[in-house]
């Protein structure tokens, strides 16, 4: 009996993947368990492995398309078992729609007997706004609760548009600023499909009298999932989330010394190589555990109050930049968290970390003092209410009791969001965190 392979959901956010590579060809033996095909989300890309025996008997989706969770891309079949006849096309869903509702998103009404005129689930409101516009409901898209359509649908300029393009594309149009009106669709019937989006996004403008202009040197590399994806994020983090910043130069000797004693006993006790960065994720996880108000997230509903100290560490990496997450950092020893950071950034490097390991984090720290870097500001990393940069430890002249001494300095600088924390409650937090590095004591376990 043939089955279908889908697009996994690899994560709680995830909501569609890029197909990179199948690791077999058409009529090609699958064993289960081993790697079947390699896809992208927007936070790294997976190997997938087959979770049945057979043979790949057609791929329905190509390599580079992205694709919603839960469309089937391929058929697996039992050896010496044919492809059933009229078998869906590429793309489709599980129900052969290929705008299925996921993930809670509903899919715009479609031009069906079920949404004509006076058919169409819609609220009163939008009923009453639809006669007084004289807006045909069956072409406005449906966002309201059970697929119906509300006023702000019918309010919407490129309603008609909206009507004409997946759930996927629409909240892409609107977090990239691209009019749906202006955009073709390459899907069935034409429809708009996020890819269409994406394409009209990179499109150049029309140039007048290119003739006149000197043309610029060099090749045009296309953004890797990762790329787009956090540049999209950084510029609506920083234009929707009013940042302001707080600094404070503290004195990193003892935080050197300690690090200096540790991390011979913790390589011969533990096979771990102790980092400023470690010991960075484990005081700000005792800082945030006495200042959960940093780990609040703004929504329109309301202040999203988080309990768990999920502390993230951005990684560089040839992909782009991610940011694994050190679950539950407060309860770790600093061995542990030595452990995990490495185990985790690792596998950043190396494309191999999960979606699902980059999820939930409500707190960043960016070190960039490797780098070279004496000090920065960073860009707050949505929905985290506070993110802390950190530069190198650098040798300056300190007045000590009187006297000028040499000692090893280190700035830190909080960006904040401004509607979660006020000037004084990003103070307080900053002002524990830098004591606690000033006079480090600490639980190696």
């Amino acid at each position: 009996m043939a089955s279908e392979i889908v697009m996994p959901r690899m994560g709680l956010t995830m909501e569609e993947g890029t197909l990179v590579s199948w690791r077999k060809a058409e009529g090609q033996k699958v064993t289960a368990g081993e790697p079947l095909f390699e896809i992208e989300t927007d936070k790294s890309t997976v190997e997938i492995e087959a979770d049945k025996t057979g043979v790949l008997g057609k791929i329905l989706v190509q390599v580079g398309t992205t694709v919603p969770v839960g469309t089937v891309i391929g058929i697996l079949v039992k050896e010496g078992e044919t492809l059933p006849a009229g078998e869906a096309p590429g793309g489709m869903q599980k129900d052969a729609r290929p705008d299925a509702s996921l993930a809670g998103i509903t899919p715009a009404v479609k031009n069906s007997p079920s949404a004509l005129p006076g058919r169409v689930k819609a609220s009163p409101a939008a009923r009453t706004l639809a006669k007084k516009l004289g807006v045909d409901l069956s072409q406005a898209a449906a966002t309201g609760p059970g697929g119906r359509v509300v006023a702000w649908n019918v309010n919407t300029p490129s309603s008609a548009a909206i009507a004409k393009a997946t759930p996927l594309a629409v909240r892409a149009a609107a977090d990239l600023g691209v009019d749906l009106a202006a955009v073709r669709g390459s899907g069935p019937g034409r429809r708009i499909t996020r890819q269409d989006v994406d394409q009209a996004l990179r499109k150049p403008a029309a140039i007048p009298e290119p003739h006149a202009m000197a043309q610029p040197s060099g090749t045009i590399r296309p953004f890797t999932r990762i790329e787009q994806v956090m540049a999209e994020r950084m510029v609506k983090s920083f234009t929707s989330a009013p940042h302001f910043y707080l600094h404070v130069t503290i004195d990193a000797r003892s935080l050197v010394a300690l690090r200096a004693q540790l991390k011979p006993k913790l390589e011969a006790r533990a096979s771990v190589h102790l980092t400023y960065t470690d010991l960075l994720v484990y005081f700000c996880a005792r800082a945030l555990s006495q200042h959960p108000e940093v780990m609040s997230q703004w929504t329109p509903q309301g202040m999203r109050m988080m309990k768990d100290v999920h502390v993230g560490v951005a990684v560089d990496t040839q992909r782009g930049l991610l940011v694994p997450v050190i679950r539950n950092a407060d309860r770790l020893g600093l061995t542990e968290i030595s452990r995990v950071l490495a185990d985790l950034t690792g596998r950043a490097r190396t494309g191999t970390l999960l979606p699902a390991e980059q999820e939930e984090g409500v707190f960043t720290i960016s070190n960039l003092g490797a780098f070279g870097i004496d000090a920065f500001d960073a860009v707050l990393n949505p929905p985290q209410a506070a993110i802390l940069a950190v530069g190198r430890i650098k040798e300056h002249a300190l007045i000590d009791v009187g006297k000028i001494v040499p000692a090893a300095m280190l700035t830190l600088s909080l960006s904040v969001d401004h509607r979660v924390l006020d000037g004084a409650r990003g103070a307080r937090f900053l002002g524990e965190l830098a004591e606690l590095l000033e006079t480090p004591t600490l639980s190696m376990e």
